[in-house]
């Protein structure tokens, strides 16, 4: 019967203990759930946020990488932009330097014609005076033509003349002196030999002109030059008619 009534005064102890524990840490209980249904909701709170940032960054990087895609093609655009301007720019330049010699060309041409038209001339008279400046060309060129005629025969004249007065000494050559007729002028017994004042030719030298060793003519030097001499062929020492590529040697 004790045993009884200790086990139920134990069990009323312990409701007692339970029931101030209750009443003491109810208010306890009751602010840890408030804690938590207010981190929970804080939580979501930030779980939404984090969802909406999440999206608003990827929204971002979309529209970062529009961006870069559209400031690269604006990049793009704007070197094909630039290079054009600079064709066009180089192209103006161009044309107006075209302008400017147009423009002096224009200029040039009006002074011509100023000068022309106060020169009393006539455009219906430019056919006849073209074909009288033609004419007159024309004759220019046959006296010209004519005037070395003439004064290869006075040279041939003054020549003779001193062959036949004796003139001035005979100016002996080194035997070394060989080389062969280049030009013959049969009609003026005129020669154009291929040695000069390099082979120690001298003016009034005289040369033998030989061909297959055959004595064809005799001639004397009348001019020098460095790697060329003229000679006329001697009077009464014309043998046979001198022919290019005839030997000459000193006499």
């Amino acid at each position: 019967m004790l045993l009884r009534v200790c086990l139920i005064l134990a069990i009323l102890a312990g409701l007692g203990v339970i029931g101030v524990s209750q009443f003491m840490l109810r208010p306890q209980i009751e602010e840890i759930r408030t804690t938590r249904d207010h981190n929970k909701q804080e939580w979501d709170k930030t779980s939404t946020e984090l969802g909406k940032t999440k999206k608003t960054l990827k929204e971002t990087s979309e529209d970062l990488a529009k961006t870069k895609t559209h400031l690269e093609e604006t990049k793009t655009q704007l070197t094909a932009t630039t290079t054009k301007f600079e064709t066009e720019q180089k192209r103006a330049n161009g044309l107006l330097d075209d302008k400017n010699r147009l423009s002096a060309s224009l200029k040039a041409a009006q002074d011509d014609l100023y000068a022309w038209t106060n020169s009393g001339i006539r455009v219906e008279q430019i056919p006849a005076m073209l074909t009288e400046n033609k004419t007159l060309k024309g004759d220019v060129a046959a006296l010209q033509d004519e005037a070395k005629v003439f004064q290869g025969k006075v040279v041939k004249l003054e020549r003779r003349i001193k062959d036949i007065l004796g003139g001035e000494d005979d100016v002996p050559l080194p035997k070394t002196v060989r080389g062969k007729v280049l030009v013959v002028d049969p009609k003026w017994d005129f020669l154009v030999l291929d040695v000069g004042a390099r082979n120690d030719v001298q003016s009034r030298g005289i040369l033998l002109i030989s061909r297959n060793g055959e004595l064809v003519a005799k001639a004397r030097v009348t001019d020098v030059q460095d790697q060329r001499s003229i000679a006329n062929i001697m009077p009464g020492w014309k043998i046979k008619d001198v022919m290019e590529g005839d030997q000459v040697v000193a006499y």
